[in-house]
């Protein structure tokens, strides 16, 4: 009888235990990109990016901060990224160079940003957690070596969890392997 008492006792614990909530690690060098990028071309910025911005700050008065954020949001691009790849292509580089004279913009400059890593449905949750977080990590990596400060950001991975399609296609899981920002005072 002690026996079996012990059995269900140990059965119970370990289908309570669930899975391990081990963080997976994160690789610290840094982030691959695709051939033909080189350090000079984040440094190229978009004039008349530059100068729409500046418009805004000296046109447009906001109502409140949250205003504010909604507009500078608004400018802000999101990075796509290949199938089971944290690497940034040339396009999505030209797209961090933006963001980034955005982030260092009048408008931005006080903000802190919150880095979301996406991905597909494919791959287990531990694998999409961490690839997540290797695409939150590559496009913050860019954007520090275009100037923006490393202490206004911060970090975190969705995996799988929040797609914006929800069909089952290629297109679709195209549009679910993304890093967002989101500002916030």
């Amino acid at each position: 009888m002690k026996n079996i008492t012990l059995i269900s006792f140990a059965l119970t614990i370990v289908m309570l235990s669930g899975c391990s909530q081990k963080l997976p690690e994160l690789e610290t060098s840094a982030p691959i990109l695709d051939s033909g990028y080189s350090e000079s071309s984040t440094a190229v910025t978009n004039d008349d990016q530059l100068n729409q911005m500046e418009s805004m700050n000296s046109d447009t008065s906001y109502g409140s901060q949250d205003e504010l954020i909604n507009a500078v949001q608004n400018e802000v691009q999101t990075i796509y990224f290949s199938t089971d790849s944290y690497r940034l292509s040339d396009s999505e580089m030209s797209k961090i160079a933006q963001n980034s004279s955005i982030f260092n913009g009048d408008l931005a400059s006080d903000l802190s940003i919150k880095i979301e890593g996406n991905c597909d449905e494919w791959g287990t949750d531990e694998y999409n957690y961490a690839l997540g977080l290797k695409r939150a990590k590559s496009a913050k990596d860019s954007l520090v070596r275009s100037g923006v400060s490393e202490d206004r950001m911060s970090l975190i991975s969705y995996g799988e969890s929040t797609p914006n399609c929800y069909e089952h296609n290629t297109g679709c899981w195209q549009q679910n392997r993304r890093v967002d920002f989101k500002l916030f005072p």
